[in-house]
């Protein structure tokens, strides 16, 4: 091989590693229902004594809010599943079948509302850290295990 053909090699796998590393970023991470069940994730709300413990289940997300350290009344349970994908309604099917993904579908339904499609798109999720973004306001929610 000589030099022009050496370079253009490099060059090559240069920008095939670039693509490639791209993709990865852009297509994010997958992630396994087992790295959210069985903890209590925290997220401290705006406001030093207000805060929601969130739990996991198989087949439900639970919500329990805390003021002053005391529950409140109100508790949310809502459906949901793992996807790869942002799908164009929710599957009850998939509850407790699709277990992995990069979003948190939900079936969000509420004291007056009929129910609706919510995502959750995962950002990070490790042991000790679940930060996920509602994709419809952009929000992200930040998350520690308790």
């Amino acid at each position: 091989m000589d030099t022009n053909q050496k370079k253009q090699f490099m060059r090559f796998i240069g920008i095939f590693l670039f693509a490639f590393m791209g993709s990865i970023y852009i297509h994010g991470q997958s992630h396994h229902q087992s790295q959210l069940t069985n903890k209590e994730w925290v997220n401290q709300l705006p406001g030093k004594n207000f805060y929601t413990i969130n739990l996991f289940t198989d087949n439900e997300w639970v919500i329990q809010s805390f003021f002053d350290g005391v529950k409140s009344d109100i508790e949310v349970k809502n459906a949901y599943y793992l996807s790869d994908k942002i799908v164009d309604k929710f599957e009850p099917n998939s509850i407790g079948k699709s277990k992995s993904g990069r979003y948190i579908v939900v079936f969000s339904k509420g004291r007056y509302d009929e129910g609706h499609l919510e995502f959750y798109e995962i950002l990070e999720l490790t042991d000790t850290t679940l930060n996920i973004k509602h994709l419809r306001s952009g929000t992200v929610l930040e998350h520690t295990v308790k």
